[in-house]
């Protein structure tokens, strides 16, 4: 029987754990390294350097880091992805061992690849031994090891992949899924096993932390998405502002107001943030049109502990720099605020601008002296082209 608590306690009771629960994040995010003056890195995976001090002083974070500990002053997290095997075992090592842990489409003979890798085994992620084997080879190992985190990857709402059951046991079929693109278990799975993944990652170490990679999906709910986006201490977001990179490589105006005001909720609940600046052409040949729509939208966004990078299209792996990420543009004196029917925030070296709609503007410029990044004086007031970016130094 539910016991009467009167309205007075039953409001401290809730306090107490909202308080709780910000006051957690808010400790994790410290955890991670400060970015409050000027710009910073995270950068996606890096197993094609062979020597990780190139990063030193260049990259605070590294995504899915193939060196727990190097070099000093990097915050490392070890990759692992939801629900495939991409470290440890061949598909027919399952087959043979335990091919009661394999997923496949409805057809009951087809396992569920995903993105066409039939070399990586698919898994039954809501199966408990599969958790714990996930947890013990891929969670607490890269802990014992030293990795700050684990950077969670290919977690998704919609059954992109056509998951629909398994053979149990005794070789019998279980249905799970309908095999059809929305499907309300698979979401509640994909969301039960990030937030049992999320508890044992803090109860592993009072100091690990989780990154995951997930963008939000317009046309899901929304208290799906921000349930899967916040369940982490850091979220990277690989769509970033410029689309994974597929063309059209910018937003919509609708999108990318979305996109901003999800971000500022996640940031809200105390979690860090990297966007992602992937682009479709060849990382040497992104123009700096495109690295400052990404850099401009960046600090637009920025707060104590948010990062960013910039490549071609899936060119991840490597260190890849800019002349524009040692601009000075200092700390941010306020926050984003709307004007000339452009985004504005001020900062202490300068400004950072963004138009994301579909009209050019001319900006009348806060009192002071500017230059672009490249040196050159600019007047009074700016022209921003149609879903474009820009910094500007104070001179």
């Amino acid at each position: 029987m539910l016991a009467r608590i009167p309205i007075a306690s039953f409001c401290v009771c809730v306090a107490v754990v909202v308080l709780g629960f910000f006051a957690e994040a808010e400790v994790r995010g410290q955890l991670f390294p400060q970015t409050t003056e000027n710009i910073h890195l995270e950068m996606v995976f890096n197993y094609l350097e062979p020597d990780p001090n190139v990063e030193a002083g260049v990259v605070d974070v590294v995504w899915g880091s193939d060196y727990a500990t190097q070099p000093s002053g990097v915050y490392n997290s070890s990759y692992i992805p939801i629900s495939v095997d991409n470290f440890t075992h061949s598909v027919a090592w399952y087959q043979k061992h335990h091919p009661d842990w394999l997923e496949y489409q409805c057809d009951r003979k087809t396992l569920a690849f995903e993105f066409g890798s039939t070399n990586l085994a698919p898994l039954d992620f809501t199966n408990l031994e599969v958790q714990a084997y996930q947890w013990a080879n891929w969670v607490d190992a890269p802990l014992a090891q030293g990795f700050g985190g684990i950077a969670v990857d290919t977690m998704n709402l919609t059954n992109s992949w056509q998951r629909c059951g398994h053979y149990d046991t005794f070789g019998a079929w279980v249905q799970q899924y309908s095999g059809a693109l929305n499907d309300a278990r698979f979401r509640q799975d994909v969301l039960g096993w990030e937030k049992a993944t999320y508890k044992h990652v803090h109860q592993e170490s009072p100091t690990a932390t989780m990154q995951v990679n997930v963008s939000y999906q317009f046309g899901e709910r929304e208290h799906d998405n921000l349930k899967l986006m916040t369940t982490a201490d850091l979220l990277l977001d690989e769509r970033g502002f410029s689309n994974y990179g597929v063309p059209p490589a910018r937003p919509t105006p609708w999108q990318w107001q979305k996109i901003v005001d999800v971000l500022q909720q996640v940031q809200a609940k105390g979690l860090c943030y990297m966007t992602n600046g992937e682009q479709s052409v060849p990382t040497a040949d992104i123009s700096q049109t495109d690295r400052l729509w990404v850099i401009a939208n960046y600090l637009l966004v920025k707060n104590n502990c948010t990062y960013m990078y910039i490549s071609g299209s899936q060119d991840y792996g490597r260190l890849i720099t800019f002349p524009e990420y040692s601009i000075a543009i200092g700390h941010a004196k306020g926050a984003m605020t709307k004007t000339h029917g452009v985004w504005l925030r001020e900062f202490s070296g300068g400004l950072s601008l963004v138009n994301p709609y579909l009209r050019d503007r001319t900006v009348k410029l806060p009192t002071g002296n500017y230059s672009d990044v490249n040196g050159n004086h600019v007047g009074s007031t700016v022209a921003m082209p149609a879903q474009s970016g820009l910094v500007l130094l104070k001179q």
